[in-house]
């Protein structure tokens, strides 16, 4: 069974054509019931990785799109610096999701809900301002 965990292990790496030939091979080198289990649990397993990725991925371009509809009269900048205590920059890569030193970098639940009272924040002050 660790030579099994070995090859799937592996798998990670490829995809495409490359990953449909060696699970295929693997199918036919590994066919105890335990072994096909094993096999299935770790493909599953790499669906449910990409669909979680997936749903990352659509929340990011989410915000991100949400946010370029607004940043012509909302200032990032000030929302960086008031209400995270951090530089533009350092918003800015999260919300890109920029990756720096192998890692990315992205706004965590946590910083997503500070933002979010933020421009809640910032909505409420300009609607109590009224023209007279």
């Amino acid at each position: 069974m660790k030579d099994l965990e070995n090859e799937l292990e592996e798998l990670k790496g490829l995809s495409g054509f490359a990953f449909n030939k060696r699970a295929s091979e693997l199918r036919k080198k590994y066919n105890s019931p335990e072994e096909i289990a094993e096999i299935n649990r770790f493909i599953a397993s790499g669906f449910y990785q990409i669909a979680n990725d997936l749903n990352h991925i659509k929340e990011a371009l989410l915000l991100r799109d949400q946010l370029v509809g607004i940043s012509k009269f909302v200032n990032l900048s000030h929302i960086s610096e008031t209400y995270f205590h951090k530089s533009k920059t350092w918003l800015n890569r999260r919300i890109k999701e920029f990756e720096m030193s192998g890692k990315p970098h992205f706004l965590s639940d946590k910083e997503k809900e500070i933002l979010s009272f933020a421009l809640k924040d910032i909505a409420k002050k300009l609607s109590l301002i009224a023209v007279i």
